[in-house]
């Protein structure tokens, strides 16, 4: 199986690409509260300001579920992390992102800064779902976003990532000779368009980067002298808490682009 890369420093979340399960956690800061419903606190976010020049004309303020039973429950890692109840407005709170575990789905990287009515406005947005939560097929909206630059200051550390040893667009041969080109998280596109949608192990990597990299193959080599690509697809599985892998979007969605 492959191996799992060193853990990530302070903040964390701007190296993370598809596939890595990742720990997140956000201290709290204080909130005012805004208006409370039976599943949602909606405070004035701590964090941003509004952006003056936005399009969006965001107020400033953020709904955060309060309870389980609401709709988008797993789909908001902040919580409010205090623990005076009942709340009221004008009450001050807490909030923030209790530890938990959660895999990235994409990393879309923007050329000009993205208005979304807030400042500072974010180059890379990085796209979670939490832990044990199964991709719906149908779904049109996936998980959470989150601003590896924002002003939140999220830690985010690397618990597994398939296929660590590689990197995208390495081109490596299988134990048949037939080479393949890779993708993160675990897709692969075989050169001469035959059989089979991944390589056998053991892999050599013949090209990175456009040449030769002598050390890394040697990782490439000791990596898979044993186990096989379905051993690296059952241990994300595991890790992320899900049976199903997900089919996730392309990683040049998104790039580039500006709005």
């Amino acid at each position: 199986m492959g191996e799992t890369p060193d853990r990530g420093g302070a903040g964390g979340l701007d190296r993370v690409r598809a596939g890595d399960i990742v720990s997140l956690r956000c201290a709290s800061r204080e909130a005012v509260v805004a208006d409370v419903s039976p599943h949602y606190v909606s405070v004035r976010w701590p964090w941003n300001e509004v952006d003056p020049n936005s399009f969006m004309q965001w107020n400033g303020l953020r709904a955060i579920p309060r309870t389980s039973d609401a709709p988008d429950w797993r789909n908001e890692p902040f919580r409010v992390t205090s623990s005076s109840e009942p709340l009221e407005r004008q009450d001050m709170c807490e909030v923030g992102i209790p530890e938990m575990v959660a895999y990235v789905v994409h990393v879309a990287k923007f050329s000009d800064p993205l208005d979304v009515g807030w400042l500072p406005r974010p180059r890379i947005y990085v796209s979670l779902v939490a832990h044990g939560v199964q991709i719906s097929p149908s779904a049109e909206e996936i998980g959470f976003t989150l601003d590896p630059d924002g002003d939140e200051q999220i830690q985010a550390e690397l618990v597994y990532r398939p296929y660590a040893f590689l990197q995208d667009g390495d081109e490596v041969a299988d134990c048949e000779g037939r080479v393949w080109e890779y993708s993160a998280p675990w897709n692969w596109v075989a050169f001469d368009n035959g059989p089979g949608e991944f390589p056998l192990w053991p892999l050599q990597l013949i090209c990175r980067d456009g040449g030769q990299a002598l050390q890394a193959a040697e990782v490439v080599a000791r990596a898979t002298s044993s186990g096989a690509h379905g051993d690296e697809v059952a241990y994300w599985l595991e890790s992320a808490g899900i049976v199903d892998l997900p089919k996730l979007p392309p990683p040049a969605l998104s790039e580039g682009l500006s709005y």
